[in-house]
């Protein structure tokens, strides 16, 4: 049995599109600020991943970057010093007097060396 006065879909008016005040001055500002917060995220992915390291350790090899750029005169002018540590631990320490900055050479037996530059805190110059 059928009842004849019940409206069928088709003859439902369609829905108004979702153009309320709301949308402009809570939803399209919040967007723009969430995608607009990501940029320098963004920004350090792509860095990183041009340089081929993770994200959370470019600002590391930016750092020894420019420490190696800054003191690469002082490998042949700075002064080293040299110590044996127990099990086949040797560290190597090269002072550069022009900026104050120290690199530390280290390895344990026939592993390669690893080199770090450690700058100077700049609040301990102005002392």
């Amino acid at each position: 049995m059928v009842e004849t006065g019940a409206a069928t879909p088709a003859a439902l008016p369609a829905p108004a599109p979702p153009t309320k005040i709301w949308q402009y001055l809570i939803l399209y500002p919040t967007l723009a600020l969430s995608i607009g917060g990501s940029v320098p995220t963004v920004i350090q992915e792509v860095k990183a991943w041009r340089i081929g390291v993770r994200s959370s350790e470019l600002q590391l090899v930016q750092e020894q970057t420019r420490l190696w750029s800054r003191n690469a005169a002082c490998l042949q002018q700075g002064s080293s010093y040299e110590v044996d540590g127990p099990h086949n631990i040797v560290v190597r320490v090269t002072l550069c007097q022009s900026t104050g900055d120290t690199l530390l050479r280290y390895h344990v037996g026939a592993w390669e060396p690893i080199f770090k530059w450690v700058a100077l805190p700049v609040e301990k110059v102005n002392k």
